[in-house]
């Protein structure tokens, strides 16, 4: 190895310091680069990384002294610093290696605060380093990037000779096939552009990723599997031309980089803007002949260098794509002992005898799926005539199938298509498959573009970009989400990422066989011959009752019995959370209902993540690592059947249910009515009056637009306005009209009604009071389906200024509903009227509201309305008088109503 000796450098510190040796000592390195000797790249980079190495190894001893730190310790150089292969705008990549633990150590925290977190080394040396720590627990969980930076590991300052103790441990518990795989892809353009077929461009040439870095693919396959220094391959390659080659890529590089003058922040992948050559540096070869050439000789020198880069260009790229070609002729094991190997074609399974059992051939067949998504490496296609050969006649359900639940790795979608394509392989591992994914329900009917298989593939890869999106907050200490300010999207990122892995394998499969299983409500809807025949027979393919159905998931296929449990649980209650939003007000028995239906946080949990992917919604428009474009995305999301089934009250309703639900077992997340207040700087006389807009305001949603209507709601109460605020407010894709004014019986009869009379469709309404200051805070969800009229605040200001469409002729000229009406209820929890009718729906609401005003004398306190099946369902929340009892209200309700 050429590099320049310590010696040198030490003297050079002792005669001009630290700084001024290293500009010294650079300037004479760009000297050298500015020539036109090309054949010296080794040595330029070497001299150019001791420079670095031996200003560091200074300042660390220095440090030790200083310090006097007594217990092993090591200063290491990684990657192109640790070949000793440095050029003008490389990084300067250092680490530290600490025997002891690194966390609350004070040398380690004086060393990263000169360098890291400060910036004394680099005023003192005169250039930045970033060396991070490690101790040897580190050693495991290396990988990808960072592991191949430390195959290159080189030791810089180790009195205790403890580098090559880190580097046993690192190749004793790393994985070489993983490493493998992360090589190859990065030569083969898993975030690099690959050289083939580009040799031959001058307009764009990433000497680093395209040139460099293809060498080094070769390198370090034969490196990888003893996890052995660059330098040592080197020296055993049988063609030295191709390590010239290589070379002289670098010299190139580092005079591209000192003619740039600049030095950019690098990418993720390590490399900079200095590193893509263009058409004018392709130009530039003749500036190294210095002024003293002519015209001619700097003519035929950058011709010679072109060929010389265009074919070293060539070279690498051969020993590249030879090096790991062979490695892939030969086979790869996954693992020591593995019967699965990566070739060619992709992996495929070497112990398959023709005559094996159906439950061996069935192991080996979701072994090879298994690693397929684990590894996201295709199956060989030679092996749909070998090991999955007729697989629809023999496959059976055996452990290997769980994992394809359980991996946190790949694609679980990708691994049911794959089986998709085997005639017969679905139905036999999920009975009842064939028939669900051709049949055809409301959604294929009317998208008239795929199967319902298509779709369930799309949820699971809808899941996973959750999980990618939420482990990634997870690990930068975001577990929680603030209930006032986060989206329905904030929070299915997160709490699917907080899953267990039982819970989350249970919503991958739910999301898979909801469908499949018979279940009381699949009885009820097939008997019911007033239905279609698509929603008669929309589910319950397999005609196996539901527990069943699930049972041999544990038995036979690997499931941990709790995952069996919680996947039947969530097929069971798939619509719990649809049947309790719709009914339009989650108050303290709600909330209970579904608490105790659920049992614990991670039960919870999982039925708000299985409810939310299965009816995609909150589905994060980025899905990292999978083949979800944003545009698709966006594409799925216009689709006028999911704008009409996810309704945006349903799913206000679906949130707030579940924050309400959550701080049962989670108090903290509870909003704190003074706390919200104060923070938001209302004074204590008037977090008394807010306050008294009580804990069913306070612990929802709508308490997130307090400030919007404090203020005048104040005013009011001193008498300083007299006029109500009506504005419009969204909550993510719902529109509320949001009312601040005196309260009076016939209030929301009164907007109901200027809503009507404007045609502007009325989804639900909550309607809050601080009774002792006679103070109403209502908020009204709009339709989305028409546009909103520009004058609506105005018009419904008048209307309730004025108590208008509440008068008793407007009572008496409404029609009689026609539909069917229960009022059940108590003086204690309040009274609540339901009505179904198959009748025209337009304005039924006011007609309820004004109804109950006019003959019950009722004060509302909430309502909602849906349509579902060609029949509109209202549900009203009110009181009744004092003098009133429901008996006799129910006589009015039949008799007026």
């Amino acid at each position: 190895m050429c590099i320049k000796h310590d010696g040198e450098i030490a003297s050079a510190i002792c005669e001009l310091g630290p700084r001024e040796a290293y500009r010294h000592l650079i300037d004479a390195n760009d000297q050298q680069i500015r020539t036109s000797i090309l054949d010296n790249g080794c040595e330029i980079t070497a001299q150019r990384t001791a420079i670095h190495t031996g200003l560091a190894m200074h300042w660390v001893e220095t440090q030790r002294e200083q310090f006097g730190y007594e217990r092993p310790f090591a200063l290491v150089t990684l990657g192109g610093t640790g070949r000793g292969e440095m050029t003008p705008c490389s990084d300067t990549d250092f680490a530290l290696l600490f025997e002891e633990d690194i966390k609350n150590n004070a040398f380690v925290t004086a060393l990263l605060a000169q360098t890291v977190n400060g910036t004394q080394f680099a005023e003192t040396y005169g250039f930045k380093i970033w060396p991070q720590p490690y101790n040897l627990e580190h050693a495991p969980a290396l990988a990808g990037m960072q592991l191949n930076a430390f195959l290159d590991m080189r030791a810089v300052y180790d009195p205790y000779d403890f580098a090559p103790g880190f580097r046993d441990r690192i190749r004793a518990t790393f994985d070489p096939f993983e490493h493998f795989l992360h090589v190859s892809r990065s030569w083969r353009g898993a975030g690099s552009s690959p050289a083939v077929g580009k040799c031959d461009r001058l307009d764009q040439f990433d000497i680093k990723n395209e040139g460099l870095r293809a060498f080094l693919a070769g390198v370090w396959t034969l490196g990888g599997p003893r996890f052995r220094h660059s330098r040592e391959v080197y020296n055993e390659l049988d063609d030295r031309r191709d390590l010239d080659a290589y070379y002289f890529l670098l010299r190139i590089r580092a005079f591209i980089h000192l003619r740039r003058g600049t030095h950019s922040e690098p990418k993720v992948d390590g490399s900079h803007d200095e590193d893509v050559l263009h058409f004018e540096d392709f130009a530039s070869f003749g500036e190294l002949l210095g002024p003293s050439a002519d015209d001619r000789e700097r003519f035929e020198f950058a011709n010679q260098v072109r060929a010389n880069l265009l074919a070293a260009r060539r070279r690498v790229e051969r020993f590249a794509r030879g090096i790991i070609g062979r490695e892939l002729q030969q086979g790869h094991k996954t693992f020591s002992g593995s019967p699965i190997i990566h070739g060619v074609g992709g992996l495929r399974h070497e112990n398959v005898a023709p005559d094996s059992t159906p439950q061996a051939r069935s192991t080996a067949a979701l072994s090879l799926v298994s690693a397929s998504q684990k590894y996201g490496i295709g199956i060989d296609p030679a092996e749909l005539e070998e090991v999955f050969q007729n697989a629809g006649d023999w496959l059976v359900r055996v452990p290997e199938l769980s994992d394809l639940f359980y991996e946190s790795r790949g694609s679980l979608a990708q691994s049911l298509e794959f089986l998709s394509q085997i005639d017969g392989a679905m139905d036999r591992l999920f009975p009842g498959y064939t028939r669900f994914e051709s049949s055809l329900d409301e959604r294929v009917l009317e998208e008239r573009t795929t199967s319902r298989g298509v779709w369930v593939r799309e949820k699971l890869q809808s899941l996973d970009a959750c999980l990618q999106l939420g482990w990634k907050l997870l690990s930068q200490g975001k577990s929680q989400w603030d209930p006032l300010k986060a989206s329905l999207s904030d929070m299915l990122v997160v709490e699917s990422a907080l899953l267990e892995s039982d819970h989350l394998a249970a919503v991958k499969l739910a999301l898979l066989t909801k469908r499949l299983p018979m279940t009381d409500e699949d009885i009820s809807c097939q008997a019911d011959e007033n239905l279609k025949l698509h929603e008669r027979f929309a589910s319950g393919f397999s005609g196996i009752e539901l527990q069943e159905y699930f049972t041999p998931f544990a038995t036979e296929a690997g499931f941990a019995p709790k995952s069996v449990r919680v996947a039947t649980f969530l097929t069971a209650n798939r619509r719990v959370f649809k049947q309790l939003a719709e009914r339009g007000r989650n108050d303290e028995l709600v909330v209970n209902e579904l608490v105790s239906l659920c049992e614990d946080v991670q039960s919870l949990r999982a039925l708000f993540v299985f409810t939310c992917v299965d009816r995609q919604v909150g589905i994060p428009m980025v899905a990292p690592d999978q083949n979800i474009s944003t545009a698709n995305m966006d594409e799925r999301k216009q689709r006028r059947w999911w704008l009409r089934e996810n309704n945006p009250v349903r799913w206000f309703n679906t949130q707030e249910l579940y924050t309400k639900a959550l701080s049962r077992f989670l108090p903290d997340i509870t909003p704190k009515p003074a706390r919200t207040l104060m923070d938001a700087g209302y004074g204590a006389g008037e977090r008394e009056i807010l306050q008294d807009f009580g804990h069913d305001y306070f612990s929802g949603l709508y308490v997130k637009h307090t400030n919007h209507f404090a203020s005048h709601l104040l005013r009011l109460v001193k008498h300083e306005e007299r006029t109500p605020k009506v504005d419009l407010v969204r909550d993510g894709d719902a529109i509320l009209l949001g009312v601040a004014a005196p309260d009076f019986r016939g209030l929301a009869a009164c907007i109901a009604g200027a809503l009507y009379h404007h045609q502007v469709s009325l989804r639900q309404a909550h309607l809050f009071s601080a009774a002792k200051y006679h103070l109403a805070l209502d908020f009204f969800h709009l339709g989305v389906d028409k546009s909103i009229p520009r004058a609506l605040t105005r018009v419904v200001c008048d209307a309730v200024q004025r108590q208008l469409y509440i008068a008793a002729a407007d009572a008496e000229s409404l029609p009689a509903l026609q539909g069917t009406f229960h009022l059940d209820g108590n003086t204690t929890g309040g009274y609540c009227l339901r009505y179904e009718t198959t009748s025209d729906s337009s304005g039924v609401l006011y007609a309820v509201t004004c109804k109950l005003f006019h003959y019950l004398g009722a004060s509302i306190h909430g309502l909602s309305a849906f349509t579902s099946r060609g029949s509109t369902f209202v549900t009203v929340h009110l009181t009744l008088p004092s003098d009133r009892s429901l008996e006799e209200a129910r006589q009015i309700v039949e008799h007026d109503f």
